[in-house]
């Protein structure tokens, strides 16, 4: 770029004509390349843009009408076809007037009103400044390679906000477009190797951001190289004289200036202030008709001064991944100052200057001569494979074929206030809420997607509009979810919010349990003075023992062995011990048995008989029962207690044996939803009932099945526990039985 682009695109004149036809036609008939039954289609497009629009206006004081136009002559520089050129001069009129897509589709056609619903998308994403968001806003804007053309408005657009961003009253916003602008839409023109639009974004954002340092810059470049009519043709005709004494074909020499934010950009690589010290501000381009005279005009230029070796690139021989091709090189003495010469052909340089944009061209007649079949052929490749991407099962292989880093596997949604947010394929409603918030995935109510309610296992597409509602106060997350669930930080989440819920149960159902076990062998409660169980172990340790328990690695007893191995031992030899007795017993005759003293409720020696169905022997663990006559024994396994009444049971035991103690195996249904085994367990803890074991699992419509041992101090609290569940809601009782 010369100075004068420089100065002429920073000097913007309003225009202020209301006959804005005026200034379409003048922007036309600078580019002669559109054939003329191109131009009723962009008549009709601008009459119905300009009638949209009305009397509407922008900040500078012109008609709206004039915005589109100008962006249309930007992108009228990398040769747009007549879609493009439409859906540009259209571009603003379903976002900001009543006209719908439908609208636009019956009076022009699909293609173009297809182009300006996207982008209407595309202006209404919101810009954060986290990394993150930033790096998924630029993906956003590649992943349409499906229609590069979007990209190329969307930036053209962006080139007249930035010119006329001076006239925005407000500094703060000022400055926020011109960040996003270098941060979001010039990687995004750089990556697709449009310079003639990365200049324009770079340089506007540049001067709005640092007014103070674009003016020291420009100032040295017009201070030292801008009498353009003096020096021109003095510097142009040196070279021009060399090629023809030597005899080699030039088609065209120009030159330009490094443009003030590249130097700016030089500046804070080498961090210095001094200008001087770059040495490339101005260059040469020289355009020739084939390779070989290429390297020959090289050859002479070497053969005339002296070139800086280290600078010298051959992008020829080693172009760039864009299959940019020149050669480069650095030479002394043709100035005070080192200068930058470019050698290449015409057609390398129309691929330098627009590469993606040429594909406009390439599928025209009148144009296809200027591009090169190779960039062709790797464009229309790009554009096979991508169509390719959207069906296919074989990712990897796409990959391998298409050295394309933006394209990943992902999709890009928004939430309703246009955030948007990168999800992989595959993705549904709840990996979605698992990635916006914790709130929304742990208190989620209901989904509407583009304003439809959809099933949990619906797959988001790109461009889908999720708005997830919750509850206030609610938790809902609960395991079975997990299903609907595609992403591992999602699972991941998941898990640990179950886990943490178990958490509680854990610790009172294991705590009761190891409590039960430490009366057993009369140590210290846990947590109690005098708990050697719980010093021995780190708290890391002691928790994960605790889910051991739980999850029944290991038992009560041996947990409590490691911390009371001689108390335990020795229990254990007495317990053996016992069972000697209790074998020597069994060896008795019945009718000993039968006479022996049973006691009944711990002090009561009451006249018994034993049940002739299960016939309890000594060692057999008893229960009595009550009838119209006397107490009968029983097994506490017997078949004839699965119907009785339980407050017809007593405890029961042998005169020479330790009093008994039981405990109430529950099977039940319960509701899958957060908190019902806490509620449960309340139920018991009302009834001083001590829960020591709890077995779960989840049912295929959802629901939970719940097995509970509960130890209890009186058989007669059973009814009332058992009338207690029964009378709730969440609770489906199944059966019962006394251990």
């Amino acid at each position: 770029m010369d100075i004068n682009k420089i100065r002429e695109f920073h000097s913007y004149d309003p225009f202020f004509d209301d006959d804005t036809r005026l200034l379409l036609d003048w922007i036309l008939s600078k580019y002669p390349y559109l054939p003329e039954e191109h131009y009723e289609g962009i008549i009709q497009a601008y009459e119905f843009a300009r009638d949209a629009h009305s009397e509407e206006r922008r900040l500078s004081g012109e008609l709206y009408i004039v915005h589109p136009i100008k962006v249309l002559e930007f992108l009228l520089l990398i040769k747009p076809d007549l879609a493009s050129i439409q859906a540009t001069l259209l571009h603003d009129v379903i976002e900001d007037t009543p006209i719908t897509h439908e609208q636009i589709e019956k009076t022009f056609w699909s293609e173009v009103a297809e182009l300006c619903e996207w982008l209407v998308k595309v202006s209404k994403v919101r810009f954060r400044w986290e990394t993150r968001q930033l790096e998924t806003l630029k993906k956003m804007f590649l992943a349409m390679w499906k229609d590069l053309r979007v990209i190329f408005i969307k930036l053209a657009d962006r080139i007249h906000n930035i010119q006329t961003l001076h006239f925005h009253p407000k500094k703060e916003k000022r400055n926020r477009i011109a960040e996003e602008t270098l941060k979001v839409y010039v990687p995004i023109a750089k990556r697709l190797w449009l310079y003639v639009f990365q200049w324009y974004l770079e340089n506007g954002a540049f001067k709005n951001l640092d007014p103070k340092e674009y003016k020291r810059i420009y100032q040295y470049v017009t201070k030292k190289y801008g009498d353009v009519d003096a020096y021109k043709k003095s510097w142009i005709d040196r070279l021009m004289y060399l090629c023809e004494e030597e005899g080699v074909t030039y088609l065209d020499i120009t030159w330009r200036l490094k443009s003030p934010y590249r130097i700016h950009k030089k500046l804070k690589k080498y961090q210095t202030s001094d200008i001087w010290k770059v040495m490339d501000v101005l260059a040469f381009r020289m355009l020739t008709d084939t390779v070989w005279n290429c390297y020959n005009m090289l050859g002479i230029i070497h053969k005339h001064y002296t070139p800086i070796f280290a600078k010298m690139k051959d992008y020829i021989a080693l172009p760039k991944p864009n299959w940019y091709k020149s050669l480069h090189t650095t030479i002394l003495w043709m100035f005070d100052f080192p200068v930058e010469i470019q050698v290449r052909t015409e057609e390398m340089d129309q691929v330098a200057e627009y590469w993606v944009a040429a594909h406009f061209a390439y599928a025209e007649k009148w144009w296809s001569s200027m591009i090169s079949d190779k960039q062709a052929a790797w464009l229309q490749r790009t554009q096979d494979l991508v169509q390719q991407f959207q069906q296919a099962e074989d990712k990897d292989w796409f990959k391998q074929h298409l050295n394309v880093e933006i394209l990943e596997n992902n999709i890009f949604v928004y939430t309703p206030k246009w955030d948007i947010i990168e999800l992989p394929e595959w993705s549904s409603v709840l990996d979605f809420a698992f990635r916006v918030h914790t709130d929304i995935w742990l208190k989620f109510k209901n989904w509407f997607v583009n304003g439809k309610i959809v099933p949990l296992d619906y797959t988001l597409q790109t461009w889908d509009i999720i708005d997830v509602h919750t509850f206030k106060n609610k938790i809902t997350a609960t395991r079975w979810r997990e299903k609907y669930l595609h992403t591992p930080t999602a699972k991941s989440k998941l898990t640990r919010h179950i886990r943490q819920q178990e958490k509680s149960v854990m610790l009172v159902s294991v705590k009761d349990a190891i409590n039960q076990r430490l009366r057993e062998f009369w140590l210290p409660l846990l947590w109690t003075k005098g708990d050697e169980l719980t010093r021995h172990f780190s708290q890391e340790d002691r928790e994960k023992h605790l889910w051991q328990v739980y999850d029944k690695q290991i038992t009560t007893t041996k947990l409590v062995k490691i911390a009371y191995k001689d108390v335990v031992m020795k229990k254990e030899n007495e317990m053996l011990a016992k069972k000697k007795i209790s074998s020597t017993i069994a060896t008795l005759k019945d009718d000993v048995l039968v006479s022996s003293t049973i006691i009944i409720d711990h002090d009561k020696e009451l006249h018994t008989d034993l049940c002739k169905l299960c016939f309890p022997h000594a060692w057999d663990k008893i229960i009595a029962k009550s009838d119209k006559w006397m107490m009968k024994i029983h097994k506490v396994s017997c078949d004839a207690l699965q119907e009785v009444k339980s407050n017809k049971f007593y405890e029961a035991h042998r005169k020479w044996a330790d009093p008994a103690s039981y405990a109430l195996r529950l099977h039940f249904v319960a509701d899958g939803k957060p908190g019902v085994l806490l509620k449960v367990l309340r139920i018991f803890e009302s009834y001083r009932a001590n829960v020591w074991n709890i077995v779960t699992n989840t049912r295929p419509d959802g629901r939970w099945n719940i097995q509970l041992d509960v130890r209890l101090t009186s058989l007669s609290k059973i009814d009332f526990i058992m009338g207690e569940l029964e009378s709730k809601s969440f609770i489906e009782l199944g059966s019962k039985q006394i251990i």
